[in-house]
């Protein structure tokens, strides 16, 4: 029953109950009592069970306080995502050449959608890549990146094997006019990871909110790519009523509904601007990305100042 709905029958209810109790005041406190019980159970939104509300991305805003420990770092943030792209999706064609297959959707992209009750109002229901914020543990990007699949995919099978020296680096189409996703000479099997370069992602205290300090917040974020089969997926992707993973849930989506339909969480509109060569309907604003220079940021330490 829809949330509307259940107002209407309350109402309904309400109304019949007032009736009667006016016409029978000996009853009048009992029933009154009753009601309210009634009132209460019908008119609460809330989930039957924490599994509920987990399974669906709810109430899962910050669980570790993560979010709260990388705004704190100001300009300094450091954060490693990726586009996981899932070949193969509609049957046996050419997926290690994107441009060989007929339709887009024989390719789609695994992201995350956020909870409607994460901490950052302007960012609750948008699309967000996965990966995260570096930790005081974390040497490189890599570590950065391995750690939080592993994290919010529940350890799948392909993020123990990924390995840093075999990931293909095209780091130099940051600064190219041609899209990120038909760019390598090599072809895009599944298993192949490409580091495709860092940008720069700053976030205006607007955008971000008064109850995080007012305060604007910028991260260095290195963007990978990762081809995967169907059968490497989680199983929350495939049946969604499970997809929960930290702070949202787990989808598969499609080119045309990441540039025409999506709105996005911390700057990855640009992102994805940049790996289609097409420029997405929605963006936030107070969000901006750069780009940052190989050798520059490189020099800095990778482990977060704070």
């Amino acid at each position: 029953m829809t949330s509307e709905r259940k107002r209407t029958s309350v109402r309904t209810l309400t109304a019949r109950v007032q009736s009667f109790l006016y016409a029978n005041k000996k009853f009048s406190f009992v029933f009154s009592l009753l009601l309210v019980i009634l009132l209460y159970s019908l008119s609460s939104d809330e989930p039957s069970s924490p599994y509920v509300a987990k399974r669906f991305g709810l109430g899962a805003g910050d669980t570790k306080g993560e979010l709260k420990a990388a705004l704190k770092r100001k300009g300094d943030g450091r954060a490693a995502v990726a586009i996981i792209r899932v070949v193969g999706m509609n049957g046996d064609k050419d997926a290690n050449h994107p441009k060989a297959n007929d339709a887009k959707e024989d390719v789609q992209y695994l992201v995350q959608v956020k909870s409607h009750d994460y901490p950052i109002e302007a960012f609750q229901g948008t699309v967000c890549l996965l990966g995260g914020n570096a930790n005081a543990k974390d040497v490189a990007p890599f570590d950065t990146l391995v750690r939080e699949l592993k994290e919010e995919l529940h350890d799948p099978e392909w993020a123990d094997e990924m390995d840093p020296s075999e990931a293909i680096d095209d780091s130099r189409i940051q600064r190219a006019s041609k899209p990120f996703y038909n760019s390598s000479a090599a072809p895009l099997a599944p298993g192949t990871v490409r580091y495709l370069g860092t940008t720069l992602h700053f976030q205006s205290s607007d955008l971000l909110g008064k109850k995080h300090g007012g305060v604007p917040y910028a991260f260095l974020c290195a963007l990978y790519e990762i081809t995967l089969e169907p059968h490497q997926l989680p199983p929350s992707a495939i049946y969604p009523r499970g997809a929960n993973i930290q702070e949202g849930r787990v989808v598969l989506l499609t080119e045309d509904q990441l540039i025409k339909h999506s709105k996005y969480a911390w700057g990855y509109e640009y992102t994805i601007e940049k790996y289609f060569g097409r420029k997405t309907r929605n963006k936030q604003r107070g969000t901006a990305v750069s780009e940052v220079d190989e050798g520059t940021w490189k020099e800095t330490t990778w482990t977060p100042a704070k």
